[in-house]
């Protein structure tokens, strides 16, 4: 039987050296990492939870932002498809106006971590037929549920509700009725 020498025993400890400093290495990344994840998942669920805004002010926030994204959206149809240059600068208005809003809102939604990502707007139905008279009154319409929701908000008085959402609704609501008001006034003069 042969005898090993030196040189092969050295050579055998430091493949088995090697493989145990690999397997150990591994390990201990994923140890590490696993420890990095659950501590991210931890501090995602923390932060996320950390929003001191009510289920109204929550729902409120998302309404007034479909709506707003949904204003200006059709406004920019109206920019094009409008013949008459009263409902080109109603249009014009909604775009300017609503999109201060909307900026605003998603500000405080990112403030409070509420993901306002998902808001899509409504689709327009009108038929362009007559669409200067169709976008009018489907603007009344818009913003007179807009002005229902928002004096809602205003006047909330429940203890949850943030002051910051609150004043939001108070300072924004006096534009929505100007635009209602402008609205009803070029829609009287198409009759």
């Amino acid at each position: 039987m042969p005898a090993f020498t030196g040189t092969k025993t050295t050579k055998l400890k430091n493949t088995i050296m090697k493989k145990y400093i690999s397997i150990t290495f591994v390990a201990a990344l994923a140890a590490a990492g696993f420890c990095l994840s659950s501590n991210v998942r931890a501090a995602e669920e923390k932060t996320a939870t950390e929003s001191k805004l009510s289920a109204g002010d929550k729902q409120f926030l998302k309404k007034a932002y479909k709506g707003g994204v949904t204003e200006v959206e059709h406004a920019k149809m109206a920019k094009e498809k409008a013949t008459d240059d009263a409902t080109k600068q109603i249009a014009e208005r909604m775009i300017t106006d609503h999109g201060k809003a909307n900026d605003k809102i998603m500000e405080m939604a990112k403030e409070e971590n509420l993901d306002l990502s998902t808001v899509e707007a409504k689709p327009a139905k009108m038929t362009g037929d007559n669409f200067d008279k169709e976008y009018l009154t489907m603007l009344k319409k818009h913003h007179e549920k807009d002005i229902a929701l928002f004096e809602k908000e205003a006047n909330d008085t429940a203890s949850k509700e943030d002051s910051d959402v609150k004043k939001f609704a108070k300072d924004t609501l006096p534009t929505l009725k100007e635009h209602l008001q402008m609205v009803d006034d070029a829609l009287a003069k198409m009759k």
